[in-house]
């Protein structure tokens, strides 16, 4: 599955701009400020309909313009097919060969892709919302499900919120309307738990042995903290009764999956408190490549790679480390501001891309 056209409409700097006949790898060289890194959102945006770049997606909108259109056009086994995604400020709608999509999750990832960027260090660095947010999007790309079950959740953990607060402000309404709603949340926190842990243990089946490339003699894996792990709907909902004294003081709902967290953990420790900045983008990379393998292995998925100004940040050896760990079939972009920084082997064999002002 390969991306073999591009239109970007009002996207970021673009007012209309294509790409065409795109290969297996391709190299888009410019100066800084030129849209190289915009070109590679465009294709993240065209599977997830989510920037890396912000928490906010309505970013991408070109100033004083009031919409924006990414269009992607995919050869999968040689057949075509056109994918488009809208965004106003009102919301996103998306078509596949022009049919209208009703909802996101029946889009969302009809390609997958994996970002290989500098920004990506937050997942280490950055909030628990900032990791929680992450793993969310790798999920989805797995589970079309997924997105929606932790939208359902999150609904009920709003309208939870919402009661707690009228309850500590009235301490006459009754908990009847609190065990309806955390026996929902019991269920739909245990399945999202579950999605969670069944997906990081799978990342972990490669992640340390990925770290081994770079680091000899090093360890590494995930380890998921969660006030729901190893727990079943029945103790969750045991678990929710015995902390409501203190969330109707709180006026807030304090456990559950919307707290969750992960570490990285390096030689047995945490890679956020104890890790040089050199060592977490290793971290970052070796858990991409993990990634890539467990699409590959696990869902006979190739990938398509976005590698945002990365060999710039690799000697020439750790970038034939990250190369041989992936595969041919693999489409890849990479950005760069010079190809001094590639390796001649890569660039004799891409599609060079050449941006200006």
């Amino acid at each position: 599955m390969n991306v073999t056209k591009l239109e970007l409409i009002n996207f970021r700097n673009y007012e209309k701009y294509k790409l065409e006949n795109l290969k297996q790898k391709n190299i888009i060289l410019g100066d800084n400020g030129t849209g190289k890194t915009s070109i590679l959102e465009s294709i993240y945006f065209g599977s997830i309909t989510k920037t890396f770049k912000s928490s906010s997606d309505s970013v991408v909108i070109k100033k004083e313009k009031d919409f924006s259109v990414v269009k992607i056009e995919l050869d999968i086994n040689n057949k075509l097919k056109k994918l488009e995604v809208r965004i106003t400020e009102n919301g996103k709608k998306t078509k596949i060969n022009g049919k209208l999509k009703k909802r996101l999750s029946d889009y969302i990832s009809t390609y997958k892709v994996i970002i290989f960027s500098p920004d990506e260090i937050k997942v280490i660095k950055g909030t628990p919302q900032n990791r929680r947010n992450y793993i969310n999007i790798q999920i989805s790309q797995l589970n079309k499900y997924y997105i929606t079950k932790l939208n359902n959740y999150n609904t009920l953990i709003k309208n939870k919120n919402e009661y707690l607060k009228k309850m500590y402000l009235n301490k006459n309404l009754d908990e009847i309307y609190l065990d309806i709603i955390d026996k929902k949340i019991s269920e739909l926190g245990f399945e999202i738990c579950s999605y969670r842990n069944e997906y990081l243990n799978k990342i972990n089946n490669y992640i340390s042995n990925k770290m081994k490339k770079f680091k000899e003699n090093s360890s590494l894996f995930i380890k998921y903290n969660s006030d729901f792990d190893g727990l079943d709907e029945e103790k969750i909902f045991r678990l929710l009764k015995k902390v409501r004294k203190k969330e109707i003081i709180m006026g807030v709902s304090s456990v559950g999956i919307h707290r969750d967290d992960f570490e990285f953990i390096y030689n047995n420790q945490n890679a956020k408190e104890f890790c040089s900045q050199g060592i977490q983008k290793l971290i970052i990379l070796s858990m991409k490549l993990s990634e890539n393998e467990l699409l590959i292995k696990d869902y006979g998925i190739y990938p398509i790679l976005l590698l945002d100004d990365l060999f710039s940040e690799l000697d020439k050896t750790n970038q034939n480390k990250v190369l041989k760990n992936l595969s041919k079939q693999n489409q890849i972009f990479i950005t760069t501001t010079d190809l001094n920084n590639i390796d001649k082997k890569i660039v004799n064999n891409s599609n060079i891309l050449t941006l200006k002002d």
